[in-house]
């Protein structure tokens, strides 16, 4: 039987999921695998219609998606525990950036996320406790949107520097980055790097070995500050659109906090027990990159040499 988790909050959408798909045949396929696997948690229906809808409904996609999911939580600590919003640490990389989820959707139907510095100083970032903050708001906004159909992510470096990048921490952008490829339950579009600085070759050098060449398909680069693709007018006004602004719209995120607080310290008990495993995980070939079938990584020569900035 799966580990028993006991919450005060509804997992993983706290006001609850009000499209509920009719799937029941692929739904009862997962909670029968579900009983084979007792080191993985007891969740909701709601928790696994999430991880069938992000793998579009792929039964063998989904198990792979939950396994890795609950495992990684377990196996990455720095990144997925301590969930304390009111945290000094945490708060403090929060005032770093902007956070906004944008009110209106594309035309094709998708979320836009869009991220930018609010203080460009990198001697106040600490890595590992950006990432951590970033992992929980991303928590917080699958549990606003519900089942989604897509995202789309935009990021501006405008004020970045590197400074930045010397305070990256590899072990956890790996994690990061495993767990955003392999394990992330929302339908991923394309990522957007806008205002591009000149030597964002410096950053992809880094990430490419540990990115797959499907991932690195969905992003694109931007001299300016409008993504090509995107209605200007569902950007924020600092974007020349007529969402509110970026401030405004942070203000939104950050007002979430309180209502999020025991819902993120709950969402730490989600994960594998690793003591109740029946046999060794194939999940460690995450971060080998032995697990996947699309385990090669881009030529990093090759992306560097093809990357274009619009």
């Amino acid at each position: 039987m799966p580990v028993q988790v006991t919450t005060s909050k509804n997992h993983p959408f706290i006001d609850g999921n009000k499209k509920m798909p009719d799937r029941k045949k692929e739904l009862l396929k997962i909670r029968t695998w579900l009983t084979t696997q007792p080191h993985l948690p007891d969740v909701s229906d709601e928790y696994i219609f999430l991880f069938l809808h992000a793998c579009f409904y792929s039964v063998d996609r989904t198990k792979i998606c939950m396994e890795n999911y609950f495992s990684i939580r377990s196996s990455s600590p720095i990144l997925f525990t301590g969930r304390n919003v009111y945290d000094p640490k945490l708060q403090a990389m929060l005032q770093l950036a902007h956070l906004a989820r944008l009110p209106k959707l594309t035309p094709d139907g998708y979320r836009v996320l869009m991220y930018s510095l609010r203080d460009p100083d990198p001697t106040k970032m600490v890595f590992n406790d950006a990432v951590k903050g970033f992992c929980m708001y991303n928590d917080c906004v699958i549990s606003e949107d519900g089942l989604q159909d897509g995202y789309v992510i935009i990021f501006d470096m405008k004020g970045l520097s590197i400074g930045h990048l010397a305070r990256v921490s590899l072990p956890a952008l790996r994690a990061f980055l495993v767990y955003i490829q392999e394990a992330h339950p929302c339908r991923l579009k394309s990522v957007h790097i806008i205002n591009t600085a000149s030597w964002v070759h410096h950053i992809m050098r880094i990430v490419v070995p540990m990115v797959k060449s499907d991932m690195l398909s969905l992003i694109k680069f931007h001299k300016g500050n409008v993504p090509e693709g995107i209605p200007q007018e569902i950007l924020p006004m600092d974007y020349g659109g007529e969402a509110p602004t970026m401030q405004e719209l942070d203000e939104e995120t950050k007002g979430m906090v309180d209502k999020y607080a025991v819902w993120l310290k709950e969402s730490e008990l989600f994960k594998s027990d690793e003591s109740k495993r029946i046999k060794k995980a194939t999940w460690w070939g995450l971060l080998t990159g032995s697990n996947s079938k699309n385990t090669q990584p881009m030529d990093e020569k090759t992306f560097l040499k093809n990357l274009q900035i619009d």
